[in-house]
């Protein structure tokens, strides 16, 4: 995934007008509703987050080996590049509740993203921890580098997108006014979904 994601650095750019497609790809937090169902991490309030930046490339942030309340005693977190297979694999659960935001960008918009995130490929550039970055601040913090959102300091993404409900109803509110494209899918009535 490493060599796909450095190739597409290396793509010509025939126009910096033409438009490209950023995808935020969601998975829902939740809890079992029957004892064949498994808790996962963060219950209701967790899920995941992602942003698709290539074809079936997946940029998500991930937890390293200690994630402890504060990021002086938590390790640094880990940026992957995962295909969306294995990106909705984070979880197990017959039927995901999941939502698609496609944010329409220029090429230059998706340059600047691409080499600016780079770097966290190889060395993750902050902690994961309980009350600092993690997946909706870490998806945040890639939007803003594609001119996408505002940027912010590290601590107002952590405090201003603590859990994945805050970032998503962010970028619903955005969708509406700019009109992108959201798509959603339910979940197994197994378990109880977070709601937006």
């Amino acid at each position: 995934m490493k060599l796909i994601f450095l190739s597409l650095l290396l793509l010509p750019i025939p126009a910096f007008s033409q438009k490209d497609t950023l995808v935020v790809e969601v998975i829902y937090g939740s809890k079992p509703l029957s004892k064949e169902e498994s808790h996962w991490f963060g219950g209701k309030l967790g899920g995941h987050i992602g942003l698709r930046i290539g074809q079936d490339s997946v940029l998500h942030f991930l937890p390293g080996r200690r994630v402890n309340a504060t990021n002086a005693n938590s390790d640094i977190g880990r940026y992957v590049i995962s295909s969306e297979k294995q990106f909705y694999h984070t979880f197990y659960c017959d039927t995901l509740k999941t939502m698609q935001i496609f944010i329409p960008v220029d090429h230059k918009q998706k340059l600047e993203l691409l080499q600016s995130s780079a770097p966290f490929i190889q060395k993750g550039p902050y902690p994961y921890a309980f009350f600092g970055m993690r997946c909706a601040a870490a998806c945040y913090h890639l939007l803003s580098l594609a001119d996408v959102t505002e940027k912010h300091s590290k601590s107002k993404m952590t405090w201003k997108f603590f859990y994945p409900r805050k970032l998503r109803k962010f970028l619903l509110k955005k969708a509406t006014e700019n009109h992108w494209i959201v798509k959603q899918t339910a979940g197994s009535r197994k378990r109880k979904w977070d709601h937006d």
